[in-house]
């Protein structure tokens, strides 16, 4: 019996198919394996128990590191012979950079010396790396040169040159995938390019643009800044945005028109003027049909929209509103229009009677769809509405059912002044509601388009290109007093009571997963209303607590003689004001709708109440109370569309005087959280509305987060 004789480690092999190859055989040695996997283009041979890669350069660059790191490996003569001729040869990465204001191929060696041809001209940055002019010469040497291994930019400038092009620092491309078709930057020699163009607004990240006319203006200024060329098949795709954005450009400006011409025959039979602003929303309205009337708070969007009606003829038409506002739609009608008759739909069981204007509330809409349908309305307004943001709700569905009586071309009209109260998925049932959707794409594209950086602001422009109208009252107002906060901090009066249920609490917060979303969709909605019980209970808390100190704060504040509205959210905060002050008047829930529109004219009275105690959800839309200035709130809501709502009833058209909005907040509790929240929120709905900066967590969750991890914050000062 013989030993059989023993075989190197590495040979060199031929193949039919594969050419020469280098084979590593080697009993198994995991630190040998981890080097060996480092040969690019290596496999491993499971029938024959050996490592195999083509033989070039890079392979040898590898085999040798191998080879030397491991001295009890063995090679055949012929791999010593290829690998001591691979000495006289080049092998390294070639990429591009930007040096001295121009750019240039970067040499990082990895054996070899550098070819003369790649050494004209070049230069030495100090790093290790060679530097060499971006020439056709020295592109045909690396593309010539097997052991050069040229990255994507390097290969596009060596491209460029081949072509006798100079090679621009990157190149705009379109690139189109089965999510759609994406604007692309291609680096050839400018890295830093890319990282301004990420930066550019609607930027989705990794080079990538969306094609859309909102980013060609900031995409015009960064192609000539960096000048980055655009290429031939991209060319047709941009010519077509910068038409669309022209296009969309004259509808953003009209869309914020804040003066237009009166309609001469509108103008003729309404009993009253409306201002330019006015008359540019009615216009507006007439020509997109299915909008947005999104005027800020207080600039007559219920006059706009009755213009609108009488301007297009579209009778029957509907209104839906909350409850307390359609005496006020009714009071509106005949005071602009008393030649269009009025049918206010007050129960369930009546057949509503036939009108040019029937009114209804969320409420009874189901009830009487079918016979307001077969009447065949020619147009509907949707007052409030934000109110139909959850397209699962009962009475979404059925406001989106009547819309869809309306004909093609009737007026579908959304009035509302905060059309997002928390999201800007709030808007996509809206949409739906008024036949808008279809320019969005359907809901989950919606949420896809606009789920990115910058998207509030984009969804704005896009809202206004199409169907949105919105000024606000700084714009349009200018002899509008100005309107100011003041947070007035007042001091618990059971301050035990208050710190021993907060920490109960956090600890049960803590007992909580940070994100409720991961949990099953039942324990989550569960734990959801828990929580929402429990961080109320504790903002009651804080109500009683600082209830004394607030009662004393509206006697000395009604000392001075002025009006004053007072807003609460409880109904016992509501009772013990009324009952401190049995003569103020009142608007709350429990107020039937009759009486609150009396309570609203004696107010308004030179010689009214002096003060209102109204609940915020019910008295905070649609009311008109400019005879006070000073509006004082005893807690905070949950979104801050409800404050401005409740703000903007002093503050609006008919107000002479500066009006100021008095928040009590009890210091160092719940309400310091919410404030400071609240505010950051105001954000998030002034991005979609006005196109400024947006966030969008729900703010009983950034509540919870934030108790959840409580630690120490500057506190208010309590006053006495």
């Amino acid at each position: 019996m013989e030993l059989a004789p023993h075989r190197p480690n590495v040979e060199l092999r031929s193949d039919p198919e594969r050419g020469t190859l280098v084979v590593l055989a080697f009993p198994y040695d995991p630190d040998v394996v981890a080097a060996v996997r480092a040969i690019p283009q290596r496999r491993f041979d499971w029938d024959t128990r050996e490592w195999w890669a083509p033989a070039d350069e890079w392979a040898g660059v590898h085999v040798a590191d191998v080879l030397a790191r491991f001295p009890e490996l063995t090679a055949t003569p012929e791999v010593e012979a290829w690998l001591r001729e691979l000495r006289h040869r080049w092998a390294g990465r070639v990429t591009t950079r930007r040096w001295d204001g121009r750019g240039w191929f970067v040499l990082r060696t990895r054996a070899g010396e550098v070819p003369e041809l790649l050494r004209e001209g070049a230069a030495d940055p100090g790093d290790g790396t060679l530097l060499t002019p971006l020439t056709k010469a020295a592109a045909e040497a690396l593309m010539d040169n097997r052991g050069a291994r040229l990255d994507d930019a390097a290969a596009r400038c060596a491209a460029e040159l081949g072509l006798d092009r100079t090679p621009p620092p990157a190149r705009l491309i379109v690139a189109r995938t089965v999510e759609g078709e994406h604007l692309e930057l291609e680096v050839l020699w400018d890295p830093d390019v890319a990282g301004a163009f990420d930066r550019l607004p609607g930027a989705e990240g990794g080079g990538r643009l969306p094609v859309d006319p909102w980013v060609v203006e900031p995409l015009e200024a960064f192609l000539a800044e960096f000048g980055v060329a655009v290429d031939p098949l991209a060319v047709p795709t941009l010519d077509d945005l910068r038409d669309e954005f022209d296009e969309a450009q004259d509808q953003v400006r009209r869309s914020r028109a804040q003066a237009a011409d009166p309609i001469p025959e509108v103008a003729a039979v309404l009993q009253g003027e409306l201002q330019p602003f006015q008359w540019a929303g009615v216009r507006y309205l007439l020509e997109a049909r299915n909008a947005f009337l999104a005027d800020e708070q207080g600039l007559g969007k219920t006059v706009q929209a009755l213009a609108t009606l009488e301007a297009d003829g579209a009778y029957p038409a509907v209104v839906v509103c909350p409850a307390s506002l359609k005496l006020v739609w009714e009071r509106e009608a005949a005071r602009w229009m008393p030649h269009r008759t009025v049918a206010v739909v007050q129960g369930r069981g009546a057949v509503p009677r036939a009108a040019d204007i029937t009114v209804l509330n969320y409420e009874l809409v189901e009830q009487h769809r079918g016979t307001l349908a077969r009447r065949e309305p020619q147009a509907i307004v949707i007052d409030e509405s934000h109110l139909v943001k959850n397209p699962r709700a009962k009475r979404t569905q059925a406001v989106r059912r009547l819309a869809a009586a309306v004909p093609y071309g009737g007026l579908r009209l959304a009035l509302t002044g905060t059309p997002v109260l928390n999201h800007a998925d709030e808007l996509v049932s809206q949409l739906r509601v008024i036949g808008r959707l279809d320019d969005f794409g359907s809901g989950a594209r919606f949420a896809k388009r606009f789920g990115g950086a910058l998207s509030e602001e984009r969804l704005h422009w896009h809202l206004c290109r199409s169907c949105f109208v919105r000024r606000r009252k700084d714009e349009v107002l200018t002899q509008l007093p100005p309107k100011r906060r003041v947070v007035v901090p007042v001091a618990l009066a059971n301050t035990r009571e208050y710190r021993l249920a907060e920490q109960d609490v956090i600890a049960w917060l803590r007992t909580l997963p940070l994100d409720l979303s991961e949990l099953d969709a039942r324990i989550a909605a569960t734990l959801r209303a828990k929580r929402l019980a429990q961080l109320t209970a504790l903002q009651r808390l804080a109500a009683k607590g600082k209830l004394a100190a607030a009662l004393g704060w509206i006697e000395d504040f009604l000392a001075s003689g002025e009006p004053l509205v007072v807003f609460a959210r409880h109904r016992e905060v509501q009772a013990a004001v009324l009952q401190h002050f049995p003569g103020a008047a009142h608007l709350l829930g429990s107020d039937p709708l009759p009486a609150r529109e009396a309570t609203v004219r004696a107010f308004q009275e030179p010689d009214g109440p002096q003060l209102l105690v109204a609940a915020t959800r019910v008295a905070g839309q649609g009311l008109t109370l400019t005879r006070a200035s000073n509006v004082c709130f005893l807690e905070l809501e949950w979104t801050p569309a409800l404050h401005d709502q409740a703000e903007d009833r002093c503050h609006r058209i008919g107000q002479r005087d500066a009006v100021t909005a008095w928040y009590l907040l009890a210091a160092e509790s719940v309400d310091e959280r919410m404030a400071r929240l609240l505010e950051a929120k105001r954000d998030v709905i002034g991005v979609v509305t006005d196109g400024r900066r947006v966030g969008g967590t729900p703010l009983v969750e950034e509540l919870a987060r934030e108790l959840r991890d409580a630690g120490e914050r500057k506190h208010l000062r309590a006053t006495g």
